[in-house]
């Protein structure tokens, strides 16, 4: 689980350490802002997910390319995907193991069911934190953890659902993207500024 303790050390805070543009711009707009939006976060479920085979900057850079291949991230098409379209993918070379393929695939028609139950990914979500964002005060970035009890929670359910590639890390991770939890040091601009997007949403 290495990459999962090498995003939460990047994402937190480290920012004056990296250089990458796309990187600092993920961070000071994206990062632990609140995601209310069904599509986006399939899309985050999905990259929070592929970190077991690039890293996050590296992602981000390939977002673009991500987005093309699986439809916007529109779970009612991805889900839809047939054995032409996957192999088309794996012919792509996106991912290097056509499984990692049909993982998205069985995770977006699981989002299918999810939303039939309980209205939207939105609902689902953010039910496991009572609909408010968990916002944290840790000053320094070894006190962040890889994994908490949340998203440990979370990752069990969703397992018990169908969902793959949904471990308690990964988890963790798409609570952090997604600003379910604000994990930015007290001492980054951007704790204060996504404690305020959370009020107000």
């Amino acid at each position: 689980m290495a990459f999962m303790t090498s995003w939460t050390l990047q994402h937190s805070d480290n920012r004056t350490h990296i250089s990458d543009p796309t990187y600092i711009a993920h961070h000071d707009n994206e990062w632990g802002v609140p995601v209310h939006d069904d599509k986006l976060l399939f899309e985050l479920l999905v990259l929070s997910g592929v970190q077991a085979e690039f890293n996050w900057p590296l992602i981000l850079k390939m977002r673009k390319d991500f987005r093309v291949a699986f439809a916007g991230f529109d779970p009612l098409d991805v889900a839809c995907f047939d054995e032409n379209k996957i192999a088309s993918l794996r012919d792509r070379g996106i991912l290097k193991h056509e499984w990692k393929i049909r993982d998205i695939v069985n995770n977006a028609k699981r989002c299918l069911e999810v939303c039939h139950e309980y209205g939207s990914l939105d609902q689902y979500f953010w039910s496991f934190v009572n609909y408010k964002p968990i916002c944290l005060k840790y000053r320094y970035s070894a006190q962040v953890p890889v994994k908490t009890p949340k998203s440990e929670l979370m990752s069990k359910d969703l397992v018990k659902r169908g969902f793959r590639f949904v471990g308690p890390t990964i988890m963790y991770s798409f609570m952090q993207v997604t600003g379910i939890t604000n994990d930015h040091l007290v001492q980054c601009f951007r704790h204060g500024e996504c404690l305020e997007l959370a009020s107000s949403t």
